[in-house]
């Protein structure tokens, strides 16, 4: 009897896996014991490669250091987008936005360095998150929501003052109730009325899918420890 053939998994499926396996590793180790004190070679072990593939894949520490950034905000950001599907009003969107990310660099500050780091230079995370609150903002004024003259300025208002809040929190500034603030303001500065901005602010965050900590980010099983290319 012929044996049946063993499937192969196409090359581009195996790359964006050990490139996710990277990842993955490089996010454990940078909780664990920080940027600066992980070394590639880490990274490699951690993801179960040699330490050739990881030139496969990334030229520097660094550069995987802001892929990853890009992922975990990317995750982030879907997740807060999904949590706020049922939210009609497009300037509480804008607002429950604004806490999350603020509250996320609170409560996990090795993530909110690590957004600090590389959104300035991230093509990527711009587009990813641009796009849906221009969305939020054309909606809000179009339904008299928002009042504003240019829609970049409306973007740049929305994202300077919240990594401006996530430095805040992150310095030990402010805490929790800094979240709130900062989206006030934002709304107020998009043409709400001030008590109803701080009224919209005082609403319960919708939940939230469990986008766990990098400082919780379980090392890999010891069953994954062989090497692999």
């Amino acid at each position: 009897m012929a044996k049946a053939a063993v499937k192969t998994p196409p090359p581009s499926r195996v790359r964006a896996r050990t490139k996710g396996l990277l990842l993955d590793a490089a996010v454990r180790l940078f909780a664990r014991q920080g940027v600066g004190a992980t070394a590639i070679n880490e990274i490699a072990a951690e993801a179960g490669v040699a330490n050739g593939t990881f030139y496969n894949y990334f030229r520097t520490r660094e550069e995987l250091l802001e892929a990853a950034s890009e992922q975990l905000a990317e995750r982030f950001f879907d997740d807060i987008t999904a949590s706020s599907r049922g939210v009609t009003d497009p300037a509480e969107r804008v607002a429950i936005g604004s806490r999350r990310f603020v509250l996320k660099a609170l409560h996990d500050p090795t993530w909110g360095a690590a957004m600090l780091r590389v959104w300035a230079s991230s093509p990527v995370i711009h587009t990813e998150t641009g796009k849906e609150v221009l969305a939020d903002l054309r909606a809000g004024r179009r339904r008299g929501r928002f009042r504003f003259r240019s829609e970049a300025a409306a973007l740049d208002l929305v994202g300077g003052a919240v990594l401006a809040g996530m430095r805040t929190v992150l310095e030990g500034r402010a805490g929790d109730a800094h979240a709130a603030d900062v989206a006030a303001l934002v709304l107020r500065g998009l043409g709400v009325d001030a008590a109803e901005a701080d009224g919209i602010v005082a609403r319960a965050l919708p939940p939230l899918a469990s986008v766990p900590p990098l400082a919780s980010v379980p090392p890999r099983p010891a069953a994954a420890a062989g090497r692999r290319r």
